[in-house]
């Protein structure tokens, strides 16, 4: 008979427990769809089942939460950190909670009671910081941003546009609100200063970098170029390419050096796909050095879309004068090509214009374009394209060749 009983016990302590894990099963899986599908009455359902969980009540605390009901929010919520006060979540919650219940001081405490229990969890830190914030308290509130940031970089460009807020777009004052010690912080200042067309402060942080690699770096030229900030665009595009200032105004004149189709920065600048027309660099074929570029024309194409561009900084108010070398081969269009000086600052800004490239002659032809720069011109676009067309797209036929250019500052008559 002991036996039996000890048995009809064993059986019965298995039967509560799987009779209690299919409760907690069904409670659970019953507030995981209520989270899902905001269904405050699922929650309550699961909470009715499994009223000791704590987490059948974080739940539904926080679907109550979702829902504007904060002080109801509160008192689940508030039970759920009774039955597992270590669980830095629901404090978290709870904080958030009692702050958009209008209770600042309890949320400051539910916070630092979430961080207490898990203090490398950014979240928290983010939400006290943004609290702070609230409350008028900015050293507080950029202690703890900043510690959100430090272990969650996703958090870091919401962190600078609220220093930049803050700060009322003063740059330095944004700088010391996020203290960047670490490559990734001091990038992406930059690129926010260079979209924000803070130029100098842009290249403070870029010259504080310990390492020049990774794409993000390289996305500050084109940040830079697209806010028109072309002599900082410049600067660094130079560092990442170990060009020194006394390189030439305009860059790899002859093509001996590569050039990469579809490239952004500095240099010339080759479009990927051009319509029926082949660009390539030839060998066979040059007015100096070993190369030129090359231009064969197939049929309709846009005629004033861009066939090679350099953007070149220049000075203000200064005489240049840019020379080159053309030859062309059974050209046949009513847009012949020509080179144009624009104004980077403002492309509907022609500076110059040379005349047509298109020689009768055989052999290689030299063209000189006279500019002066203007009041506010930092940079140039040097822009190889034909010329306007009555018919648009516009046929073109033949092969052209450039090489040799060559940018001068000329001196004050």
């Amino acid at each position: 008979m002991k036996r039996i009983a000890i048995g009809l016990l064993g059986v019965i302590a298995c039967g509560l427990g799987i009779w209690q894990a299919a409760r907690i099963g069904v409670a659970r899986t019953l507030a995981q769809y209520a989270l899902v599908a905001n269904d405050r009455d699922a929650a309550a359902r699961a909470v009715r089942i499994l009223p000791s969980d704590a987490e059948t009540h974080a739940t539904r605390g926080l679907i109550l939460q979702h829902t504007e009901n904060y002080s109801e929010a509160i008192r689940e919520l508030e039970r759920a950190v009774q039955l597992r006060p270590r669980d830095y979540f629901p404090w978290m919650i709870l904080g958030v909670t009692r702050d958009l219940n209008g209770d600042p001081n309890g949320a400051i405490n539910a916070l630092r009671q979430s961080i207490a229990l898990a203090p490398s969890y950014a979240k928290a830190h983010w939400q006290l910081g943004n609290l702070w914030l609230r409350l008028g308290q900015t050293d507080e509130a950029f202690r703890e941003l900043r510690f959100a940031s430090s272990s969650d970089a996703t958090f870091l460009p919401n962190v600078i546009d609220l220093a930049w807020g803050v700060s009322r777009n003063d740059s330095a004052r944004t700088v010391a609100a996020i203290q960047p010690q670490t490559d990734p912080a001091r990038i992406a200042l930059a690129l926010f200063f260079a979209q924000h067309k803070q130029g100098s402060a842009a290249l403070d942080q870029f010259h504080a970098l310990k390492s020049l690699s990774g794409e993000r770096v390289h996305d500050l030229v084109h940040e830079l170029l697209t806010a028109k900030l072309f002599p900082e665009a410049y600067e660094v595009w130079a560092r990442l390419h170990n060009t020194t200032r006394s390189t030439p105004l305009l860059l790899n004149g002859s093509f001996e050096d590569e050039v990469d189709v579809g490239q952004s920065g500095f240099g010339w600048k080759i479009p990927a796909e051009p319509s029926n027309t082949t660009i390539s660099i030839d060998p066979s074929q040059f007015q100096s050095g070993a190369k030129s570029l090359r231009i064969d024309f197939h049929g309709n194409s846009k005629p004033t879309d861009a066939l090679a561009s350099q953007v070149a900084i220049v000075k203000a108010e200064t005489r240049y004068q840019l020379t080159l070398y053309s030859q062309s081969k059974d050209f046949i269009s009513a847009a012949a090509p020509v080179i144009s000086v624009i104004d980077a600052a403002d492309e509907k800004n022609i500076m110059a214009r040379s005349a047509s490239l298109v020689s009768d002659s055989n052999g290689w032809r030299a063209i000189s374009i006279d500019l002066t720069s203007g009041k506010e011109t930092k940079a140039i676009i040097i822009r190889l394209s034909r010329q306007e067309c009555a018919s648009d797209p516009c046929a073109a036929f033949g092969t052209l060749w450039v090489d040799s250019f060559a940018l001068s500052e000329q001196r004050a008559k």
